[in-house]
């Protein structure tokens, strides 16, 4: 039987994530930031106030890791915390003046780093390798809901 695991697709796909968070997290740093925290600024300054519980569930976070990532924000002073009006047992999740100066750094940042990545890659074979991408993610999330 052989077992190589290097043409495997999800092994490929799981090192080329782990490359891009290591790469993410170096270039955050300097901002005393993490790519989790990045993730959370960036989807709150595009989506507005989120509950807690929406956040960790749009970005696929485990309950811990976000209460993690939330304090930490908390204490940099990115975001603010409060008591949702219609749900006491909620909290509502909002960027500061200084999350949303973070969130462009972190799109300047982004950019950068998708412009490397996809050095030598015609935009054609980009966009095939986004579509593929996107159904192997649809394939996960029909998996994680039938299981």
């Amino acid at each position: 039987m052989d077992r190589d695991i290097h043409p495997l697709l999800g092994y490929n796909i799981n090192v080329i994530s782990h490359f891009i968070q290591n790469v993410f997290n170096e270039k955050l740093s300097d901002y005393g930031l993490t790519y989790s925290q990045a993730k959370v600024i960036y989807f709150l300054a595009n989506h507005g106030e989120q509950s807690q519980t929406e956040l960790q569930n749009r970005l696929y976070i485990k309950a811990s890791s976000m209460n993690g990532i939330i304090e930490s924000l908390l204490k940099n002073e990115c975001i603010t915390k409060q008591i949702c009006p219609n749900d006491k047992r909620s909290k509502l999740i909002k960027l500061t003046d200084k999350g949303v100066q973070l969130d462009e750094t972190i799109w300047t940042i982004a950019q950068n780093i998708e412009n490397e990545i996809s050095l030598g890659l015609a935009e054609k074979d980009q966009q095939v390798m986004i579509s593929c991408l996107q159904k192997i993610q649809n394939n996960l999330k029909h998996l994680k809901e039938r299981s």
